[in-house]
């Protein structure tokens, strides 16, 4: 997990719908969507929709979707900018992990809004982020001519004109096509300058294409228009895979802004990614002492301390960025196995509840899934750690998944307590091959000792038990022969 967090990679991980409610994962219905946040793309203000659209948040809420979806016709009818009730109601859907119902309405919207280009755009969003590249082709060429025509509301379309630029650029990412996906965020780009996101993809693209003196003007306009992202030196860094030229400019970055948490933060990140944790707590350690209240600060500086073991140090900064962050799912998953290392029961007790919720707030990470098994196995609520477990061996079995270093590290150690030594053995070997930080190397290390001593003494003793047969056979033989002559 940790790992995949610093390089900035979303693993993508499938739970069946039939798993998630076996483990009752399915994510409970938010009933705090704002207003603002489901129509904020179409409209500026409050209007005479908004009792509506704030009735049909609640009547979703409890269920009732019939009652949401005519609440929202209604808002439409009183406010034609809006978007299509189907689309709002699949917001719903989606905002509540529901997909396959978000996914019906937009099937729907295309139906009852066939010039209205936003549920072509959502479903292209999708298929491009699940892979699915020709479907998403197809849907964003629908998108982009429905886009160009569409006048009912300007603002709407300058929103769907950057989403399906973005989502080309994905596309052509995915597939390779480097320039073309350059000529879209650069198209992006036009239409809002300032999108630190835009620039800091395009830099990404640009150092790809073999360009740095582009990517790293790119990154300094990111920096420049996002004052939460890195600087462009530690951007830079991050790309490259020679050590040699990484270290220059993290180095570059560190001189150029000393005073700047951020710098610290990204220095963090890269040396983290790098697998140098002393380096890595130092300049977490300088970053929370030039920003106290920093969540980022605190979250790194929280996960180093629990890689290396300091779970009081870890349990501080975690907890501090869980206040200031309490849906990042990240920390909330560290804060849990960190809580599962102390002492007192009341903060094993803790760790539970902090896994379970972030389980069920996130039914699709087959990750989060893997560490509420691995807490439920640590406190003896084995039927929990089975379901969970169950679930974590099917997955990396049917090849939906890649599971990492903490993840084989849990299932060996179940597999272990079923007395599947060779399959505890292996997990634990395949754990300990990569070099990236693995807060339990050393008991993987440990584990992998003692179960290859046990491992040994069976086949001794299956060596020993052989060669005593044979021994007895041979000579039940000679007496054969014996009796003979």
């Amino acid at each position: 997990m940790l790992y995949h967090w610093v390089v900035g990679v979303q693993l993508g991980r499938r739970l069946t719908l039939a798993g998630a409610l076996i483990l009752g994962l399915v994510a409970p219905l938010r009933a705090d969507l704002t207003v603002e946040a489901l129509v904020g793309n179409a409209i500026t203000g409050v209007g005479p929709y908004y009792q509506d659209v704030y009735d049909a948040i609640r009547s979703f809420g409890n269920r009732d979707y019939k009652s949401a979806l005519a609440q929202l016709e209604h808002a439409k009818k009183t406010v034609p900018r809006l978007p299509p009730p189907e689309v709002m109601m699949a917001q719903l859907f989606f905002d509540a992990k529901e997909a396959p119902g978000g996914i019906a309405m937009l099937e729907k919207a295309v139906s009852t809004a066939p010039e209205d280009p936003e549920a072509y755009v959502i479903l292209a969003e999708r298929a491009v982020s699940e892979g699915r590249f020709v479907e998403a082709e197809i849907l964003l060429d629908k998108a982009t001519k429905l886009v160009a025509a569409f006048g009912e509301n300007p603002k709407r379309k300058q929103n769907l004109q950057q989403r399906s630029l973005a989502a080309w650029a994905n596309l052509e990412e995915g597939r390779g096509n480097l320039k073309e996906a350059r000529a879209k965020l650069e198209a992006w780009l036009q239409l809002d300058p300032r999108n630190a996101a835009g620039q800091e993809r395009l830099g990404r693209v640009l150092f790809a294409l073999e360009d740095p003196k582009a990517a790293y003007g790119a990154f300094r306009l990111a920096a420049d228009n996002d004052k939460d992202m890195p600087g462009a030196e530690i951007a830079m860094a991050m790309l490259f895979k020679d050590p040699v030229n990484a270290e220059k400019w993290v180095k570059a970055a560190l001189s150029k802004s000393p005073q700047d948490p951020r710098t610290h933060i990204g220095a963090a990140r890269y040396f983290l990614k790098e697998n140098q944790l002393d380096e890595t707590k130092a300049q977490a350690q300088e970053a929370v002492k030039l920003a106290p209240d920093n969540m980022e600060a605190n979250m790194v500086l929280g996960l180093t301390a629990r890689l290396t073991g300091d779970f009081k140090l870890a349990e501080t900064h975690l907890s501090k960025a869980h206040l200031m962050a309490p849906n990042n799912a990240v920390v909330t998953n560290a804060l849990a196995l960190t809580l599962l290392e102390l002492p007192d029961d009341e903060q094993h007790q803790r760790a539970m509840q902090f896994a379970q919720q972030n389980a069920q707030l996130n039914p699709n990470s087959i990750e989060f899934v893997a560490t509420h098994g691995w807490v439920a196995f640590r406190l003896n609520r084995r039927i929990e750690a089975e379901r969970s477990f169950g679930l974590v061996f099917s997955s990396a079995r049917g090849g939906t998944m890649n599971v990492n270093s903490d993840i084989l590290y849990y299932l060996a150690n179940f597999a272990k307590d079923r007395g599947n030594i060779t399959e505890a053995m292996k997990m634990l070997k395949d754990s300990l091959a990569p070099n990236t930080p693995f807060a339990y190397r050393k008991q993987a290390q440990a584990l992998y000792a003692q179960l290859a001593k046990i491992e040994k003494a069976r086949l001794g003793k299956t060596e020993t038990a052989k060669t005593t047969e044979k021994v007895k056979e041979e000579a039940a033989q000679s007496s054969k022969e014996d009796v003979t002559k």
